[in-house]
């Protein structure tokens, strides 16, 4: 019976170590629950534009704060993209032999053109045969060869450039035009990227909790302009040993446990600096209020 009940809990002690250990979750640290806090500064010295806000108004994420005025920069993003239509243009022309407009001008030249020399070349023939038969003097046929001649060279002249018109470019030179309207492009996103820069945006949905300028002041670069109290996301920071940040990625998923109300909530790395490790958690905030301790642990 002995050896019967060993056998028995070897076999069971056997069936236990074959079965996988269950996975606990990756703790990472753990910390108190803070609200963001913004503070807006000028991207540029200059006059403050369009800044309507006041203190405790609402304002979502990524809605406009202010502009600083360039007029330079404004004047020459919009230089730049006269500039990039005109190649546009020109390239299309090229391609295709000539925009509507100058093609309708050159047909109407042509066939008016068409039109004067058949007059001429009648009255010539009429001038002509009086001439031939002593009716008129000798001045008159040669008014209106002049005017046939004249009217001849017209005619060729509108043929040649309605040639033009309705003939595309060599493959050299639209080649060319590529180039320069990729160049004046770029150039002009350059400008609008730079002009971009130039206006602020809310970083969160939150509320303005200081107005340090008002439209019309002059900023400084970088001066200090609002400050915006987030709402609708809490931020939780680590402090880690900088070998052990390195091994986490922004935008990592991960689990914030909190044991005093018994719930974890879901929430992302946004940023490593160092060794301090920021969770933003934006599920279920009337629950997770601030200075709540909590513990992150990596999503599986």
């Amino acid at each position: 019976m002995k050896k019967f009940l060993l056998l028995l809990c070897a076999l069971l002690l056997v069936a236990g170590c074959g079965k996988p250990a269950a996975t606990l979750p990756t703790v990472i640290g753990s910390g108190s629950v803070t609200i963001p806090v913004y503070k807006i500064t000028a991207p540029a010295a200059g006059k403050v534009l369009g800044l309507i806000l006041e203190p405790n108004e609402r304002i979502g994420q990524g809605q406009p704060l202010f502009a600083i005025e360039q007029p330079q920069l404004d004047t020459a993003v919009e230089d730049a993209a006269t500039e990039a239509a005109r190649a546009e243009a020109e390239l299309n022309n090229l391609e295709s032999g000539s925009g509507e407009q100058a093609l309708a001008a050159a047909n109407y030249s042509l066939q008016s053109a068409q039109s004067s020399y058949q007059t001429a070349s009648q009255n010539y023939q009429k001038m002509a045969a009086l001439y031939a038969q002593n009716a008129i003097a000798r001045i008159k046929v040669e008014q209106a060869q002049a005017a046939l001649n004249a009217a001849e060279a017209n005619l060729e002249a509108a043929k040649a450039h309605h040639a033009r018109l309705t003939t595309k470019a060599s493959p050299e030179a639209i080649a060319q035009q590529k180039q320069t309207l990729e160049q004046v492009q770029q150039q002009y996103q350059k400008l609008l990227h730079e002009q971009q820069a130039s206006e602020a945006q809310s970083p969160c949905t939150g509320v303005v909790t200081e107005k340090l300028l008002h439209t019309g002041d002059t900023a400084a670069k970088d001066q200090h302009i609002l400050t915006i109290r987030a709402t609708e996301q809490c931020q939780v920071n680590l402090k880690l040993p900088q070998q052990q940040a390195e091994t986490l990625k922004i935008g990592q998923q991960v689990n914030a446990e909190a044991a005093a109300l018994k719930k974890s909530f879901p929430g992302t790395i946004t940023a490593i600096s160092g060794g301090t490790v920021t969770v933003t958690i934006t599920d279920k905030l009337e629950e997770l209020q601030a200075g709540t301790d909590v513990s992150i642990s990596l999503k599986k």
